[in-house]
């Protein structure tokens, strides 16, 4: 290899690593800085903190002054592993309407998906400590799933309406892009009121990251009382956070 062109692979090398060097300084800037603006939060409040809960006392507090739909999964039903078949009995096989219910509480399979007794005193709970924090809760919306409609009674105080979108995948073979194509649809026509948030209670898997215009997580699954932060814009849906559980959400307002 002649000089020339050890100089000139010589130069390519210096500018790539020049370019990844900038790129790398510029992503922990960014991350530098948004993590200061939550730690010097924290630190106002003079609350305690780890790199593993800060963006939940962020968001925790974020969400007291509404502007969001949050999209709670149900509490906690006993654990049919069939439960998809019961699912298809409430929420199709009726002659109450399409965005109407069978009703299973009144039904025979009603145990396979309702509530049980524990994700009843778990749904009330989240209510008494919503009520206790002052979240700010606008229009409530639940999909046609007795255990979906139970815990927006016992949490939020009942809902405005109910649709079989929010039902889960599991009853369905559904085309995945129509319903995505629905799912954000549906999310971007709730409505928000003035310093409210939206509540959608629902279930786990109906949220996908296809439905959102900015990254969102790999995993978006949630735990029973779980919910995801969703804002609206001109362009599309946002992801904004997940709390997993509902405790990483309430803790943040019990201190000691």
């Amino acid at each position: 290899m002649n000089n020339k062109k050890k100089y000139l692979y010589l130069l390519i090398t210096i500018i790539i690593t020049l370019m990844l060097v900038t790129i790398t300084f510029s992503s922990l800037v960014y991350l530098y800085e948004k993590r200061k603006i939550i730690i010097n939060f924290l630190q106002q409040k003079k609350v305690l903190y780890t790199p593993t809960n800060d963006l939940d006392f962020y968001w925790s507090k974020e969400i007291m002054n509404g502007g969001y739909i949050l999209h709670f999964r149900h509490a906690e039903r006993d654990k049919w592993i069939d439960v998809q078949i019961y699912d298809a009995l409430e929420s199709d096989l009726h002659q109450n309407g399409k965005d109407n219910s069978r009703y299973a509480e009144n039904d025979y399979f009603d145990k396979a998906v309702c509530l049980n007794e524990r994700g009843k005193i778990q749904a009330k709970a989240m209510g008494e400590n919503l009520k206790n924090i002052g979240l700010p809760i606008g229009p409530v919306y639940s999909s046609v799933s007795c255990r979906a409609r139970q815990t927006a009674q016992l949490a939020f105080g009942g809902f405005v309406s109910q649709h079989r979108i929010l039902v889960h995948g599991g009853p369905y073979k559904d085309n995945f892009k129509t319903r995505i194509k629905l799912l954000i649809n549906f999310y971007q026509d709730l409505e928000i009121k003035m310093g409210q948030n939206t509540i959608v209670s629902s279930h786990g898997n109906v949220i996908h990251c296809d439905m959102f215009i900015n990254d969102c997580p790999e995993d978006v699954s949630l735990d029973e009382g779980g919910f995801i932060v969703i804002s609206q814009s001109k362009k599309g849906l946002k992801f904004e956070h997940k709390f997993y559980r509902y405790n990483h959400f309430n803790m943040n307002f019990y201190q000691r």
